[in-house]
């Protein structure tokens, strides 16, 4: 079993799902629950939140990341909230650790990352960003569908996410990556966090909408052949496809094909699979290398520091 400490006992990392624990939301309770990781401890600066820790899971819990690596020598740390310079040095000190999963967005200024990445590049330790969606066999088969021409080869989608672009829109933009040819030109269409991303084989549109009285992030692909509407929470998709006009010749309409359920029981649980099949056996990361410096250049261009 790998050795896995967490960093940062807020929401993600611990309270989404303190009171129950078997709805394995968080990255506590998804390690807890892993049959091929042992969870050894946690980190975080209220001791409120440390007690309720180590009440729960029966590890030992920490304020001091430093001293927490020094008692535990973790083999896999898990970021939970979003680590400085300062963190990440910590942790090349320790010959342990080998693997670091981020939690999203993992939005740095040019310089911090490039100091970042060479501190990991240097000590070894391999590491990916935590869009579970990235991940899913579900979402995988949908994308490639997308990518294979499903609904056509010219493609135009529009992105609809509330709150943050950087908490909720960077979800779609890693989705999009899959399937989307060459990056040539972003910019941004006003000043209420609506952008536009020039792809070869079509434009993508982020909008921004209400932002206070209920979650709205989805996304619409159109293409020649058809259409496909994506939903989060329930996480769905239907596909549409083009079809003769009963009524008027010459003309087509849009006809539902499919409907797939995306949903996933355990959200944290392909992203562990995938670490695990790294570590252990040297496969591929599903979100790393040429993904990952997409990621930080488009973030970097649309700056959102």
């Amino acid at each position: 079993m790998i050795k896995t400490l967490i960093v940062g006992l807020g929401n993600i990392g611990f309270k989404f799902d303190k009171n129950k624990i078997n709805n394995k939301i968080t990255h506590s309770s998804s390690v807890y629950y892993h049959k091929k990781f042992n969870l050894i401890g946690g980190v975080d600066k209220k001791d409120k939140i440390l007690r309720q820790f180590e009440k729960i899971y029966r590890v030992p819990s920490y304020k001091s990341l430093k001293i927490s690596l020094e008692n535990l020598n973790p083999e896999f740390v898990i970021f939970a909230n979003q680590p400085n310079l300062k963190d990440l040095k910590f942790l090349s000190k320790n010959k342990s650790i080998k693997f670091i999963l981020f939690e999203k967005p993992f939005i740095k200024n040019k310089n911090e990352l490039k100091k970042i990445l060479k501190i990991l590049k240097k000590n070894k330790i391999h590491f990916t960003l935590n869009f579970q969606r990235n991940f899913s066999k579900n979402y995988i088969r949908l994308l490639k569908k997308i990518k294979n021409g499903i609904i056509g080869k010219k493609l135009k989608t529009f992105c609809f996410y509330n709150k943050s672009f950087k908490n909720n829109a960077t979800h779609f933009l890693n989705l999009i990556s899959i399937y989307s040819k060459k990056l040539i030109n972003i910019k941004k269409i006003d000043n209420q966090d609506n952008i536009c991303l020039n792809y070869k084989n079509g434009d993508v549109y982020f909008f921004k909408v209400n932002d206070k009285d209920y979650n709205n992030n989805s996304i619409v692909v159109y293409g020649e052949k058809g259409k496909i509407e994506i939903t989060s929470r329930p996480e769905s998709c239907k596909i549409y496809k083009k079809k003769k006009d009963y009524l008027y010749k010459n003309y087509f309409l849009l006809k539902k094909f499919q409907t797939l359920n995306l949903e996933s029981n355990e959200i944290q649980k392909p992203v562990l699979d995938n670490i695990y099949e790294a570590m252990k056996k040297n496969k591929k990361i599903l979100f790393s290398g040429k993904e990952i410096r997409e990621y930080f250049k488009i973030i970097n261009k649309i700056n959102l520091q």
